[in-house]
């Protein structure tokens, strides 16, 4: 016969007590305690106390126990509500907010490139004419005798902001098609 302490059904005496064992486990059980006066003996206090504790009248309640349960649940119930709809609410316009700045990103990605190049070329332009008004730091015409290779360039350049007659370059082919 095994010690109470180190039985091992001692663990399902309550769940045998509560009606929550199956009936092979509880066959096991009832067959266990006709051989084990410890097991037996321990379920004999268990309904015992079980019984003594039935017998005790019920408690009563303090003045306004209901009232302020029933405020509790209702407070629980509106703070519930609130986060609800506080969760609920905001999702569609992140959705929307999302998507509007997903497509301004690819329509700034997609037309970066074309951009580029137009404000490339103006800013070229500009800086042109810039370098070619009289009242320019650098001579036009010696910034075409710096370079011969691209004095054709810079002719064409001068032309365009009303500076061909300044050209160094006579004989060049765009010197040919400029009428003075």
């Amino acid at each position: 016969m095994p010690d109470q302490k180190n039985c091992g059904h001692l663990r399902n005496l309550s769940a045998y007590m509560d009606g929550e064992l199956t009936p092979a486990g509880a066959g096991r059980l009832e067959e266990h305690l006709k051989g084990c006066p410890s097991c037996a003996a321990a379920l004999d206090r268990m309904r015992t106390a079980e019984s003594g504790l039935r017998a005790l009248p019920a408690a009563e309640p303090p003045p306004f126990f209901a009232a302020r349960v029933a405020a509790a649940a209702a407070a629980l119930e509106r703070e519930r509500s609130s986060l609800l709809r506080f969760l609920r609410l905001p999702a569609p316009a992140a959705v929307a907010l999302s998507a509007f700045i997903l497509l301004n990103a690819l329509t700034f990605a997609l037309n970066a490139g074309a951009l580029e190049s137009v404000q490339r070329g103006e800013l070229a332009k500009k800086t042109v004419a810039q370098m070619l008004r009289p009242s320019s730091i650098i001579n036009p015409v010696a910034v075409a005798r710096l370079c011969n290779e691209c004095s054709a360039y810079l002719c064409g350049c001068m032309r365009e902001a009303g500076k061909g007659h300044l050209c160094p370059c006579k004989s060049c082919a765009m010197e040919k098609t400029y009428v003075h």
